[in-house]
């Protein structure tokens, strides 16, 4: 009997908690529940593994250390995040590929990494890129340090720290993006293929932002 769904914001497998019938629990182990993994029967793509080997690449160039090094401390930080078999980027799943990309942006966009291509473009989720670059506060453009942009229009003379910004739709965006977007919101967005992304909990507590009365 499948049990449920288990889902998250860094998850995008389909995991099934399944009980295990008392004759089979391991001993001394009280296990009596087990995950079962779906796989999504799709390889990884040429573009999904160039996309990955030049984030390597790049962040290979900014800590010193080998591609290779970094491609299995990636490999096993995903596993250990997701719970996913073992993979290799010869032939994995193409669910698992967008996830190890997604986590090296994550790490290029938490520590600053350089980048030779953008991580717009790169992103295989652009909510989730924009999402991140807001809780790192990196501008979801160029990737340099960004200022909390409300997409949303919040009125002359409203005072922001009162605002309820749940819910309320922002952009990650540097002082020239930033200038940009004000000049006309629609055709920056058309322009670099970006939208505003309603703020959560966790966004308005990460960038201290108003909560309302």
């Amino acid at each position: 009997m499948l049990l449920g769904k288990l889902a998250n914001r860094d998850n995008d497998y389909l995991y099934y908690r399944v009980p295990i019938p008392p004759e089979h629990i391991v001993e001394k182990q009280l296990l009596n529940e087990a995950m079962v993994y779906l796989s999504d029967g799709r390889a990884i793509s040429p573009k999904q593994r160039a996309k990955a080997y030049a984030l390597l690449r790049d962040i290979s160039a900014y800590t010193g250390h080998h591609p290779e090094e970094l491609k299995e401390y990636f490999k096993y930080s995903l596993i250990s995040r997701t719970a996913c078999p073992d993979f290799s980027l010869s032939d994995c799943e193409m669910t698992v590929a967008t996830q190890y990309i997604e986590l090296l942006i994550e790490f290029c966009l938490e520590w600053s990494v350089p980048c030779q291509d953008s991580l717009l473009e790169s992103a295989p989720d652009i909510g989730k890129y924009l999402y991140l670059c807001l809780y790192h506060k990196k501008c979801c453009i160029c990737g340099q340090k960004a200022d909390v942009h409300h997409h949303d229009r919040v009125g002359i003379g409203r005072n922001r720290r009162e605002i309820a910004h749940i819910g309320m739709h922002l952009q990650a965006l540097c002082r020239k993006h930033h200038n940009e977007a004000h000049l006309g919101q629609k055709s920056f967005d058309q322009k670099y293929y970006v939208f505003g992304v309603a703020a959560d909990e966790l966004l308005v507590k990460k960038l201290n932002l108003g909560k309302g009365r």
